[in-house]
Formats: C-alpha cells, structure tokens, sequence
C-alpha cells in the first residue's frame, strides 16, 4: 500500500538529487513491501531487477493467473497473501465479464 508522506518524500529527495529514479523506484517498492506489477517500462523493470541482483528486492514471476510482484526481502511472507488476493481479483473481473 502506498503511503502519501513516503511518496512525497521519495519525490524531494528525487528533485533534491539526492536519490536517482531507479533508487526511487526501488525504495518505493521496499516502502510498499510487496508491490504486485501489470505493467513496466523497461527501464523500471531493468532497475528493479538490477536490485533483485544486488539482494535489495525479492521477485516472483508471473505464475498462471497469479501476478508478478517485487517484494521487500524481509517481507516476503506477505507475497504468497498479496498475489492470492490479486487472483481472485482477477477471476472475478473475468466471471463478471463471461456471466
């Protein structure tokens, strides 16, 4: 879940130069501790896995109906819970559509 002030803060220290884009949008993951992904650039994408790589980020491919998702590494816990629900999110948008 992402939290206003955390964004915020991730944006001032973007225009401070104190953080580049890849380290924000790695810390924003690490914030959100399990961020479960539809869609990328390619460069966030690159970034992330660079930080998968580097041990700062945990990842999960997409498996079946379950989504993708990049994950605080302490958290993982959380993923197996966090890509369950987006399933069932997911088959239900799909009943809805084919009922």
């Amino acid at each position: 879940m992402r939290n206003q002030n955390d964004t915020e803060r991730l944006q001032d220290q973007l225009q401070r130069g104190l953080i580049t884009a890849d380290q924000a949008n790695v810390l924003m993951v690490r914030n959100e501790r399990v961020r479960v992904i539809s869609k990328l650039s390619k460069d966030v994408r690159a970034a992330l896995n660079k930080a998968v790589k580097n041990g700062d980020l945990g990842h999960m491919k997409k498996e079946g109906k379950k989504p993708e998702v990049y994950y605080h590494p302490e958290f993982e816990y959380l993923v197996n819970e966090a890509r369950s629900k987006e399933e069932n999110r997911i088959m239900m948008a799909l009943s809805a559509i084919c009922a």
